[in-house]
């Protein structure tokens, strides 16, 4: 089974962020070689005329050992370097990267301090919304290499992640009542409909091959986290003010689906099959305290409300055909791992001091809701091993979690009645109806 937490759900938005920055500098990288490579000389002069070579040949040296690495050992007579992608190849097929993001990030600051009275001041309102219905495809044919190859197969990275943050503090000073003041309210919804599809066909390797198969990535993230402060001080009363809500919907309906076709390798390999990797997370943090102060009375002040919901309807389906060693590998079959996981975090703290009353104010309530359709589906077929093979057989990792935390903390003193105030209601629910499926031939 997968072991699911905040850390490893909130990742998968990391790796989309990742992804996003590869696919914007990886051209310009990819330059740098070639530029840095001729040295002022000819490679194929270099390479194929002698006297050429023997003219320039400390340049020449540079330039060939930049573009063949180990293949060429310095020498022009006896170097042992060839365009051929069939035989003693360093890399062998197709790479593909795609990313789609969301981010968005608020920060609130707010600050009152009134030698009367403060209304209507400093209050904090955060909205954000994100919605995706776009998707990721690729189709990757090839990647076979002949003989003496360092890697072999095609490889396939696709994610889609959602992002939002949003911070909040007010302050209120007041030396008379504070009302309707220094509140925080933030709004987060995400909702995505976008898919990760990735179809692979090829990835055979001949014979002393480091690597072969065929590699998919996919994952699905959805993170919100929210924090808010609020603290207010009066000298008579504090009427509808410091309270933190947040409200947080998290709704998922894609999926990652991968085929995967070939993987097969010859002689002496020490990787065979196909990989595929594939994810759905969603996480939600919110944290949340409020501190009163009054002179004379509370009045609904200080209080805590968080509403977390999740919703995923997204599947993870992958079919892996082949996987087939020769002889003498030390892998061999087709490796699965798939995970839906929900995260949720709660955290209120709410303290009040009052010189007469406090009345409604100082409650925390915790409302958590998650709800999973999604499966993990996987189809495996061949993983067989010739002789002397270290692994056989085809494998797959398959998990579905859930998970909800809720702490909370209430204080209240009170010159004289408290009423209504001091209460933590914390409300869960999880439901599941998402399977774990899986035929291995």
């Amino acid at each position: 089974m997968l072991k699911l937490n905040n850390t490893k759900t909130t990742s998968i938005v990391l790796v989309v962020a990742m992804l996003a920055a590869i696919m914007t500098i990886g051209p310009v990288v990819s330059s740098f070689p070639s530029a840095l490579a001729h040295y002022g000389v000819d490679k194929d002069q270099c390479k194929d005329d002698e006297d050429y070579y023997d003219d320039n040949k400390e340049a020449c040296d540079k330039n060939l050992r930049e573009h063949y690495d180990e293949d060429y050992n310095g020498n022009y007579g006896s170097k042992n370097i060839d365009d051929d992608d069939d035989d003693n190849g360093g890399n062998g097929g197709n790479s593909a990267n795609q990313g789609i993001g969301q981010s968005q990030s608020s920060r609130q600051n707010s600050q009152c301090v009134s030698g009367d009275d403060t209304n209507d001041s400093c209050n904090n309102l955060s909205f954000q919304n994100q919605e995706n219905e776009g998707n990721n495809a690729a189709a990757q044919s090839g990647g076979n290499n002949g003989d003496d190859d360092d890697n072999g197969g095609n490889s396939a990275n696709q994610g889609i992640g959602q992002s939002q943050s949003s911070r909040q503090n007010s302050q209120c000073v007041s030396g008379d009542d504070t009302n309707d003041s220094c509140n925080n309210l933030s709004f987060q919804n995400q909702e995505n409909e976008g898919n990760n599809a990735a179809a692979q066909s090829g990835g055979n390797n001949g014979d002393d091959d480091d690597n072969g198969g065929n590699s998919a990535n996919q994952g699905i993230g959805q993170s919100q986290s929210s924090r808010q402060n609020s603290q207010c001080v009066s000298g008579d009363d504090t009427n509808d003010s410091c309270n933190n809500l947040s409200f947080q919907n998290q709704e998922n309906e894609g999926n990652n689906a991968a085929a995967q076709s070939g993987g097969n390798n010859g002689d002496d390999d020490d990787n065979g099959g196909n990989s595929a990797n594939q994810g759905i997370g969603q996480s939600q943090s919110s944290r949340q305290n409020s501190q009163c102060v009054s002179g004379d009375d509370t009045n609904d002040s200080c209080n805590n409300l968080s509403f977390q919901n999740q919703e995923n309807e997204g599947n993870n389906a992958a079919a892996q055909s082949g996987g087939n060693n020769g002889d003498d590998d030390d892998n061999g079959g087709n490796s699965a791992n798939q995970g839906i996981g929900q995260s949720q975090s709660s955290r209120q703290n709410s303290q009040c001091v009052s010189g007469d009353d406090t009345n409604d104010s100082c409650n925390n309530l915790s409302f958590q809701n998650q709800e999973n359709e999604g499966n993990n589906a996987a189809a495996q077929s061949g993983g067989n091993n010739g002789d002397d093979d270290d692994n056989g057989g085809n494998s797959a990792n398959q998990g579905i979690g859930q998970s909800q935390s809720s702490k909370q903390n209430s204080q209240v003193v009170s010159g004289d009645d408290t009423e209504d105030s001091g209460n933590n209601l914390s409300s869960q629910n999880q439901e599941n109806e998402g399977n774990n499926a899986l035929a291995q031939q």
